[in-house]
């Protein structure tokens, strides 16, 4: 099953400030130990990350978002490629990509910060963008709110790219990833991305910050239950190590998650998306795929990978 997915890439520059202060604590200012801390530069962006670790799982994923092809946008795609990532559909933009700044404190946990110069701007999409992707059957469609902007035209166009695919079938899988306090969550974003939670079979969500940001509760069941009345075909509710909710028109469980010890939790729950989406288009049932994504994103933030290497952002 052909997985697309569709939404933000960025430049990642992560700064391990943390590891930082405690190197100097020390008094350790080996070469060794500041090469480790160096400032890093990797591709972000939710749904980037998503396609990179589907990637890594060989899923072949097909990634649509807007790049242009300045020096950064050429090495954004490059180092996509070389996960594994089809970039052939990537739409062409007349501003370079935007920068998010993650800084890592002690416990590896990130505060971001968006850089979006005179230069650059956040993914936006026009409908003709969506024109030459060809229609295929059995096609998985992912995306996040993070392709959501206060911008009527970028939203249309992909609310109707995705509408036109669920009427020919495809499955839509839609992370809300509102990211609110970054982004701002009123106007034509909340009307947009409440377009989105309608026509989505299958929606992900994390934590009761997040869904009370959307749904006005933070009780996840009743957050869930809201979704669902706003047309989600069957909600899953991350929140941390506690068990995960599935939340479907004949479901209604709460799946156990394995106990681990993060070095950091960034890009949980992408790492979570990719293999969801892995395990769907493969043929599991909902209930398997989100225990084997639920191991996935546990043994990835307690490898350190998350907050130091890998696909995380």
């Amino acid at each position: 099953m052909q997985i697309i997915c569709v939404g933000d890439l960025c430049c990642d520059l992560i700064v391990p400030y943390g590891r930082m202060q405690e190197a100097l604590s020390r008094g350790d200012i080996s070469r060794e130990t500041t090469e480790q801390l160096l400032v890093r530069m990797q591709c972000g962006g939710s749904v980037g990350n998503v396609a990179r670790h589907l990637g890594r799982l060989n899923a072949h994923p097909v990634f649509v978002t807007p790049l242009k092809r300045d020096s950064l946008g050429e090495y954004l795609s490059s180092e996509m490629e070389k996960m594994g990532v089809n970039m052939d559909w990537t739409v062409p933009s007349g501003k370079s990509n935007m920068y998010c700044i993650g800084v890592l404190d002690r416990s590896g946990e990130r505060t971001m910060f968006c850089f979006v110069p005179p230069w650059a701007d956040y993914p936006r999409f026009e409908a003709s963008g969506f024109d030459r992707i060809p229609e295929e059957p059995g096609q998985f469609l992912f995306t996040s709110g993070m392709a959501m902007l206060d911008d009527p035209v970028n939203n249309e166009a992909v609310l109707s790219f995705f509408a036109r695919r669920k009427a020919a079938g495809a499955t839509i899988v839609f992370d809300l990833n509102i990211r609110a306090e970054s982004y701002g969550y009123e106007g034509e974003r909340r009307r947009a991305v409440e377009k989105m939670i309608a026509l989505s079979d299958i929606l992900l969500g994390s934590g009761a910050e997040e869904f009370s940001q959307v749904t006005g509760t933070e009780k996840i069941h009743e957050a869930a239950a809201l979704l669902r009345g706003q047309g989600a075909g069957t909600v899953i509710a991350r929140d941390g190590g506690s068990p995960i909710l599935i939340l479907g028109p004949k479901t209604d469980e709460y799946i156990p998650v394995r106990p681990v010890t993060p070095v950091s939790t960034l890009g949980a729950g992408d790492s979570f998306d990719a293999m969801f989406l892995y395990r769907i288009a493969s043929g599991d049932n909902i209930g398997q795929a989100v225990r084997k994504a639920a191991d996935y994103a546990g043994a990835y933030i307690s490898t350190g990978e998350a907050a130091f290497g890998g696909c995380g952002s």
